[in-house]
């Protein structure tokens, strides 16, 4: 009886040790899947973080760099509209003077060639002849002048004096055609065109004015001589 006894103590024994087994197995298996849960947890990427606020500086200052850049453009871009566009309206006014010069020109050259061919016939046209020279020749001065201060306008230098040294020629050949007193006026238009030469290469802005007195005193002379009654 005692045997039978001690044969069921031990099974139970043996189970007990058993359970204890599988218990520690199971906790075992549950301390690892907390442990890859844990793992996995931590490979899930953090939200993405907020711009610092050095950043936010840096940018705040690239945009306010951007705005300052656009406005110099902008005032330079008006700046350069208002400053040219005066003189570039000068110098069309010019253009325009000198081909309207040149038209007239080309007219009175056309003329003293016709009224040549009759210069034996008619005497009287002589008269006429002279006075049609006498225009070309203050008109070719006219031009002159005006060559001459579209190139200073054009920053020309080299240009404006030579239409400068073909007006003191120019007015040189006039000043032999007209009377004393008519004379005496070119004498006058003379000595300011060596001004003019004097001053191009020290005081253009000086040359500029001198030349538009002198083109205003060839206009009036041109009307005294010419205007119609």
């Amino acid at each position: 009886m005692s045997t039978n006894e001690d044969h069921l103590q031990d099974d139970l024994e043996k189970k007990i040790d058993e359970a204890e087994m599988e218990a520690q197995i199971d906790v075992q298996t549950e301390s690892s899947f907390e442990g890859d849960v844990d793992e996995s947890i931590k490979g899930v990427p953090e939200e993405k973080k907020k711009p610092s606020k050095a950043r936010l500086i840096f940018r705040k200052i690239l945009i306010w760099l951007v705005v300052i850049a656009i406005a110099f453009a902008a005032g330079f871009f008006v700046d350069t509209v208002f400053r040219y566009q005066p003189e570039q309206n000068k110098t069309e006014k010019l253009t325009m003077d000198l081909e309207s010069a040149s038209t007239e020109i080309s007219v009175l050259e056309a003329e003293i060639t016709r009224l040549s061919k009759f210069e034996e016939k008619n005497l009287t046209l002589e008269e006429d002849i002279s006075k049609a020279t006498i225009h070309l020749t203050l008109l070719s001065a006219r031009a002159a002048v005006a060559d001459a201060t579209l190139a200073l306008e054009q920053d020309r230098t080299a240009d404006a004096k030579v239409s400068v040294e073909k007006v003191g020629s120019t007015l040189e050949s006039l000043k032999s055609m007209l009377t004393a007193d008519q004379a005496d006026l070119v004498e006058n238009m003379i000595q300011r065109q060596s001004w003019i030469v004097d001053e191009l290469d020290d005081d253009v802005l000086s040359a500029q004015t001198d030349l538009k007195l002198l083109a205003t005193k060839l206009n009036s002379l041109e009307n005294t001589l010419f205007a119609t009654p």
